[in-house]
C-alpha cells in the first residue's frame, strides 16, 4: 500500500505581490502574506548566521533561494538546497558566480554524493550546521517532501556520526591533556579482584524503573557499577552504587550527569582518560582512570581499556577485567520501549515525552517483540555481543525481557537470580583505594610537569627538524641545484627523518594519530608508476608540514596542561591567592573545584594570613559564597540548547514524516506502534490525534480493512482534516462505492486548492450534475489556461454530451496552451471535419 502521489504541474500562479510560485507546492500560502514576511519570520536569525551549513528541503517554488540571494550569504555560511527532481525540472535559477561556492542546489542524488565531501566536513564536525524545511515541504500535501527529508535527515545523521568517529581521535586527545592533572591512579588497581562475584551493570533504559525495588532488597549482594547518568537516581532510591563509570569527552557531558556529583564521598568514579574535563575536574571524590595518563603512552596496554561505543560497554568491560564470574544487565535496554521512550523516568529525556519521530531500525528483544534502535545503541550491541564473545568463563544475564537481544547474553527474570555472596560495601571499596595527601598530590604534578615539559622540547625538536627537511626539500625543487649535491641533499633528509622516527617514536605516533585527519589529507590518489619527481618532493613537503602544523597544536595542548598543573598546584598552597584561581576556574568551567579547594584546606580559616588580616578573611568569604552559588546554578539549570535538540528529534513533523515513510514501506509493526503511542497523546495533543487517525487508518489497510480505514479518517474533527487525510478520504470513497462522501470531500479541497477544481468537475459529472461540473471547469481554466490537460477533458466531457462547438472551444485552447500536443491536435481536426461537414 502506498500513498496517493502527488501531481506536481507545470504550472505558476502569480500572487497579489507579484511573487511567481507553483500551486501545487506551495498552495496559497503567498497570496494573504508575502514570502518575505513569511521567511523573515521563520528563517531570518538563523539564516544570518556564520560559519554555518545551512541544509533546506525545498525551495518554494524558488522564492527561497530568491529572499536568501536578496538577504546575502553570511560570511564562512554555506547553504544546500535539497529539491524534488519534478520541481527541479520546472525551475530556472542562475547563481551569481561569486558565491558559487556557498550556495549549492541540488537533487536527493547529488546531495548524496556531494555531502561527504571535506568542504562540508569541517562544519559537521563543529556541529555547525542545521537543517530546516522551507513551507512547501513542511506543509503535508506532498508526502515526496516527507520522504526526501528523513532521508536528507539520516544522512546528516551518518554524517555527524562519521565526523564524530573520526574526529574522536583529536577530541579524546584534548581532553585527555585536561584530564592529566586529575588522573592519578589507574583502574588496573581492581583488576581480577572479584573471582567468583556477582556484579549488576546499571544503565540509563526504561526497563531499570522496573528494578528499583529489586536492587534494594538485594543491594549487600550486588556489586553495583552503574553508568554516570542514572547515579543520581540511584542515590535517591537510597542505593548507593559501587563505581561510576564515564566516557563521554563531549559538551553537555557535565550536565547530563552532574547529579553523580552527589555522590563523591560515597563512589568510586571510574572515568576514561578522555572523559568530559569539566566532569572529572570537579569531582572531589577519589577517582581511576582507564587506559593511559599521558597521550603519548599509544603502545601501554598496562591499564584497563576503554570499550565503545556507549558508556554502558565501557562498564560491562570493567567489570569483566575486575574479575567478576557473572555480570548482570538492567537499564541495559538498548531500542526503544513500545510506548517511544529511551530513557529512565526523572531523565530530561523520558521528561520530554515519548521520542516517535526517530527513523530507526528494528531489532528483536528477549520477549520475541520487533523493537526500533538507533544506530549507536545498534553498536553497542554488536560490541556488546562481542564481548561475551571474548569472555565465555563470564555468564552475561539481562534482566529486561524488553532489552535488545544480544548474542552470548541470556535473559533471566530475578526470581531465578540467586545471589550468594555479601558484596563489599560501596565505603569498604573506597577504603581499598590509596588516599593522596597534600604533599603526595604536588608530587604527582611534579612529575607530571616534568614528563610535559620533556615531550615539550620534542615537540620543538620535531618542528626544528622538519623545518630542515622542508628547506632541503626545497633545495631539491631548485632546478639549479647541481646534480652531485642531491645525493648529499638526501642522505641529509633520510638522516634527520630516521633521527624523528627512531628518537622521538612515542610522540611521533601521538602527532601521525593525533592529526590523522591531516595526514590523510595530503593522500594521493595518483598509482606509485605515475609518480614523479616533482610529485613526490610535493608529498614530502605536504607531509612535514602537516608534521610541524599538528607540532604545534600538541605544544598548544601541552602547555595548556602546564598552566593547568600549576594552578592545582596553586590550589594545594595555603600562600597562594584565591581569586587568581576562582578566575582559571570561571575560564573552565569549573566552579566545583571549590569543594576541592576547601577539602585540601579544611581550616583555611586558621591560617596565619586570616588572623592578621580580618578584611581578606571577609573577602574570601564573599568569594567562597559567590563561586558556590555559581556552581549550584550550573547543577541545577540545564542548557536551553540540550532541551532543544531532544525537543527537535520528538518534534511531531518529524513524527508525520517517519508515518509517510511507514506508509511507503507497508511496515505494519511500525504503524501498529505508532498508533498506539499517538493515541495515548492525542488526548492532551491535537496534532498528535490528526497523527493518530492518519496512521491508524493505514494500519487498517494493511490488514484489509477499508471500511473501517474510511470511518477512522471519517471520525477525525473537521477542523483537524488537512489536504493528507481529505485526499485519501476521496480516494477510499471512491473505491467503496461512496460517491457522496468523495463529492463532499473533494468539494472542501477544491474549495481551498485550485488544484483540486478539474477532479471535483470530474465527480460531479458522475453524479449527473451537467452544469455544475461545467462551471467548476470554466472557473478553473479561467484561472490556468495554459493547463492543457484539463482543456483536453473539458473537451471530451462535451463531446460526450454533445457540445460539439464548445469542444472545438476546448480543443482550440489546449492547443492554444500546447501547439507541440498530439491529441488535442488530432481531436481539433476531427471536430473541424465534422463541423465542416454538417454545414
Amino acid at each position: 500500500m502506498s500513498l496517493h502521489k502527488s501531481n506536481i504541474q507545470n504550472i505558476f500562479s502569480i500572487s497579489r505581490f507579484n511573487e511567481y510560485y507553483l500551486p501545487s507546492v506551495n498552495r496559497s500560502m503567498f497570496e494573504s502574506i508575502d514570502s518575505k514576511t513569511q521567511y523573515d519570520k521563520k528563517f531570518k536569525n538563523d539564516f544570518a548566521k556564520e560559519d554555518m551549513l545551512q541544509v533546506v528541503t525545498g525551495l518554494d517554488s524558488g522564492l527561497l533561494v530568491n529572499y536568501l540571494l536578496e538577504q546575502g550569504i553570511p560570511k564562512g555560511s554555506i547553504f544546500i538546497f535539497v529539491e524534488l527532481d519534478e520541481v527541479l525540472n520546472l525551475l530556472n535559477i542562475d547563481i551569481p558566480k561569486e558565491i558559487e561556492n556557498q550556495l549549492f542546489i541540488y537533487n536527493y542524488e547529488d546531495f548524496q554524493d556531494h555531502f561527504f565531501s571535506d568542504a562540508y566536513g569541517i562544519y559537521i564536525l563543529k556541529n555547525h550546521f542545521k537543517h530546516y524545511r522551507s513551507l512547501g515541504a513542511t506543509s503535508s500535501h506532498i508526502q515526496e517532501y516527507s520522504i526526501l527529508n528523513t532521508q536528507i535527515l539520516k544522512i546528516l545523521e551518518a554524517g555527524y556520526f562519521e565526523q564524530r568517529v573520526n574526529s574522536s581521535q583529536k577530541k579524546y586527545f584534548e581532553e585527555q591533556f585536561k584530564n592529566i592533572s586529575e588522573n592519578r591512579l589507574p583502574a588496573s588497581l581492581l583488576a581480577n579482584r572479584f573471582i567468583g562475584h556477582t556484579c549488576l551493570v546499571v544503565a540509563g533504559g526504561p526497563s531499570l524503573d522496573n528494578k528499583i525495588d529489586w536492587i534494594q532488597s538485594h543491594f549487600k549482594n550486588l556489586f553495583i557499577i552503574a553508568v554516570s547518568r542514572i547515579a543520581g537516581k540511584l542515590y535517591k532510591a537510597g542505593i548507593i552504587p559501587h563505581i561510576i563509570v564515564s566516557v563521554d569527552p563531549y559538551d553537555f557531558s557535565f550536565e547530563v550527569n552532574r547529579d553523580m556529583m552527589s555522590l563523591a564521598n560515597s563512589s568510586l568514579f571510574v572515568n576514561s582518560f578522555h572523559v568530559n574535563s569539566r566532569l572529572l575536574g570537579q569531582w572531589s571524590g577519589k577517582n581511576l582512570f582507564m587506559d593511559n595518563k599521558y597521550p603519548w603512552q599509544l603502545d601501554d596496554k598496562k591499564n584497563i581499556e576503554t570499550i565503545g561505543p556507549t558508556v554502558t560497554n565501557a562498564a560491562v568491560h570493567l567489570a569483566t577485567k575486575m574479575g567478576f564470574s557473572r555480570i548482570l544487565l538492567t537499564g541495559v535496554d538498548l531500542c526503544f520501549t513500545n510506548t517511544g521512550f529511551t530513557h529512565t523516568k526523572d531523565s530530561v529525556e523520558s521528561a520530554l515525552g515519548p521520542n516517535l519521530g526517530i527513523m530507526g531500525e528494528w531489532i528483536d528483544t528477549y520477549g520475541e517483540e520487533k523493537a526500533e534502535t538507533v544506530t549507536q545503541l545498534k553498536l553497542a550491541i554488536e560490541a556488546l555481543a562481542a564481548e561475551a564473545k571474548t569472555y565465555t568463563e563470564i555468564e552475561f544475564i539481562n534482566l529486561s525481557l524488553n532489552a535488545a537481544k544480544v548474542k552470548g547474553i541470556e535473559y533471566k527474570n530475578t526470581e531465578h537470580i540467586i545471589l550468594h555472596t555479601e558484596e563489599p560495601s560501596p565505603s569498604e571499596l573506597l577504603s581499598w583505594i590509596p588516599d593522596f595527601s597534600l604533599e603526595d598530590k604536588k608530587q604527582d604534578n611534579l612529575i607530571s610537569k616534568n614528563e610535559i615539559n620533556g615531550k615539550i622540547n620534542i615537540l620543538r625538536n620535531i618542528i626544528k627538524f622538519s623545518n630542515d627537511i622542508l628547506n632541503l626539500n626545497q633545495q631539491l625543487k631548485n632546478k639549479k641545484t647541481p646534480l652531485c649535491d642531491v645525493q648529499k641533499i638526501l642522505k641529509k633528509i633520510d638522516f634527520i627523518d630516521k633521527k624523528i622516527n627512531k628518537s622521538h617514536s612515542g610522540v611521533v605516533k601521538l602527532i601521525k594519530t593525533y592529526g590523522f585527519s591531516e595526514f590523510a589529507a595530503f593522500l594521493t590518489t595518483k598509482k606509485t608508476e605515475e609518480w614523479d619527481n616533482l610529485h613526490v618532493l610535493d608529498m614530502t613537503e605536504n607531509y612535514y608540514k602537516a608534521f610541524i602544523s599538528i607540532s604545534e597544536q600538541l605544544t598548544k595542548l601541552t602547555q595548556d596542561s602546564l598552566t593547568r598543573l600549576s594552578q592545582r598546584f596553586n590550589e594545594l598552597s595555603q600562600d597562594a591567592s584565591l581569586e587568581p584561581l576562582v578566575q582559571f576556574w570561571r575560564k573552565e568551567k569549573q566552579h566545583g573545584r571549590i569543594n576541592i579547594w576547601q577539602g585540601n584546606h579544611p581550616r583555611w580559616q586558621e591560617y596565619k594570613k586570616f588572623k592578621q588580616n580580618a578584611q581578606l578573611l571577609e573577602e574570601y568569604k564573599l568569594l567562597i559564597q559567590s563561586i558556590t552559588d555559581e556552581y549550584q546554578e550550573q547543577l541545577t539549570i540545564m542548557p536551553e540548547e540540550y532541551i532543544e535538540n531532544v525537543k527537535k528529534s520528538a518534534s511531531m513533523e518529524n513524527v508525520f514524516e517517519k508515518i509517510i515513510v511507514l506508509i511507503r514501506d507497508n511496515d505494519h509493526t511500525g504503524l501498529v506502534k505508532m498508533a498506539l503511542n499517538l493515541k495515548k497523546l492525542a488526548k492532551k495533543d491535537e496534532t498528535a490525534k490528526r497523527l493518530y487517525h492518519l496512521a491508524y487508518s493505514h494500519q487498517l489497510l494493511l490488514e484489509q480493512k477499508e471500511n473501517e480505514a474510511l470511518l477512522v479518517l471519517l471520525e477525525l474533527d473537521k477542523n483537524l482534516q488537512s489536504e493528507i487525510e481529505l485526499k485519501q478520504i476521496s480516494l477510499l470513497s471512491l473505491k467503496l462505492g461512496n460517491i457522496n462522501v468523495a463529492e463532499y470531500t473533494i468539494a472542501r479541497l477544491a474549495e481551498k486548492i485550485d488544484e483540486y477544481m478539474p477532479q471535483y468537475a470530474h465527480i460531479l459529472k458522475l453524479q449527473g450534475k451537467i452544469q455544475q461540473s461545467v462551471n467548476v471547469y470554466l472557473d478553473y481554466l479561467e484561472k490556468y489556461p495554459s493547463d492543457t490537460q484539463t482543456w483536453i477533458k473539458l473537451g471530451l466531457f462535451m463531446i460526450e454530451i454533445n457540445q460539439v462547438e464548445a469542444s472545438h472551444t476546448a480543443f482550440t485552447n489546449a492547443t492554444d496552451a500546447d501547439p507541440h500536443n498530439q491529441v488535442a491536435q488530432e481531436y481539433l481536426a476531427e471536430l473541424t471535419r465534422l463541423m465542416a461537414s454538417s454545414q
